[in-house]
């Protein structure tokens, strides 16, 4: 067991995760042209990327900083804007259906290959600018730190609960549980997965068996989803209490992200039941822990 640091700015961002939306874990391939391009000094510290090109090589984007947001448009050129500045920004609208206004001046173009939907863009500028108004960005950054009480040991358990494993078979429903991943198959997730360090996997299942790859990963840090055009990262302090919900053979997770179960061998109620009775024990792990839900309901409330 060991503390993990967390700040506000970094739970909303997770929060507000869509595919190329990167928050604390940006590979290293798009963090090196991201230090480059953005002209971003040593001292400020990257939290969250928004990729805006095509082929997802992190040279235009948006980012999120402990200063502020920077961002690069693709021909436009580099911009910036500090966090005081920005809590006083009295509207965010899009023109033309791809260029972000503060107020009445365009800062830049959400365009070019990002899908991220931009009324939730919007959205996550407005109630950041709301929770400055509210509250100092020293106290969003600030850095808490909490237990990282959810053990490798007990995601065992509950993943062995739902795992349906036979020795001498394929595993029939896809759940793949501790030494039950082969290490072929492991190393495939991590190269797949694009982790970047050693990640204690727990668990894996495997959401589309002629693409052994795509699925849910459950580590000690989180949880991982990824499949074609959809890539997520979820710290147990931030999934506990996350959105999450079946439409049809549709996961919905978070703000409104879609994780296709057709091809699961796991019945998607089953699914649900397991990354539920994982969201239980994690919010009884963490249960009291602060959280940005619980900022910026006081904030709503004033």
């Amino acid at each position: 067991m060991h503390d993990i640091k967390f700040n506000y700015l970094t739970e909303l961002c997770l929060r507000y995760q869509q595919d190329g939306f990167y928050v604390e874990e940006i590979p290293l391939s798009i963090l090196s042209k991201v230090d480059k391009r953005f002209e971003i000094p040593q001292d400020e510290k990257i939290i969250a990327f928004l990729d805006c090109t095509i082929l997802g090589s992190g040279k235009a984007g948006v980012c999120f900083t402990d200063k502020g947001l920077r961002w690069r448009s693709v021909g436009n050129g580099v911009g910036s804007i500090g966090w005081t500045e920005f809590s006083k920004v009295n509207q965010f609208k899009v023109q033309n259906k791809v260029e972000i206004h503060f107020d009445q001046r365009k800062v830049f173009w959400l365009g070019g290959g990002s899908n991220y939907p931009i009324p939730l863009f919007i959205e996550l500028l407005t109630t950041l600018r709301d929770l400055l108004k509210q509250y100092s960005y020293e106290l969003l950054l600030k850095k808490h730190s909490i237990s990282s009480s959810v053990t490798y040991n007990e995601l065992k358990n509950i993943s062995t609960l739902f795992e349906k494993y036979e020795e001498a078979f394929e595993p029939n429903n896809g759940l793949l549980v501790d030494k039950h991943i082969s290490t072929e198959l492991k190393k495939k997730v991590i190269k797949y997965f694009d982790f970047q360090a050693n990640k204690d996997i727990a668990a894996f299942l495997c959401m589309f068996s002629l693409k052994k790859t795509d699925g849910i990963v459950i580590c000690n840090n989180g949880i991982y989803f990824k499949q074609t055009f959809i890539s997520l990262y979820y710290p147990w302090y931030v999934f506990r209490n996350s959105p999450l919900y079946l439409l049809e053979d549709e996961l919905v997770i978070g703000k409104d992200n879609v994780f296709h179960l057709t091809h699961s061998k796991m019945k998607c109620s089953e699914i649900l039941l397991f990354l539920k009775k994982l969201q239980k024990h994690a919010n009884s792990v963490y249960q009291g822990v602060p959280s940005i839900v619980d900022l910026y309901s006081i904030n709503s409330k004033n």
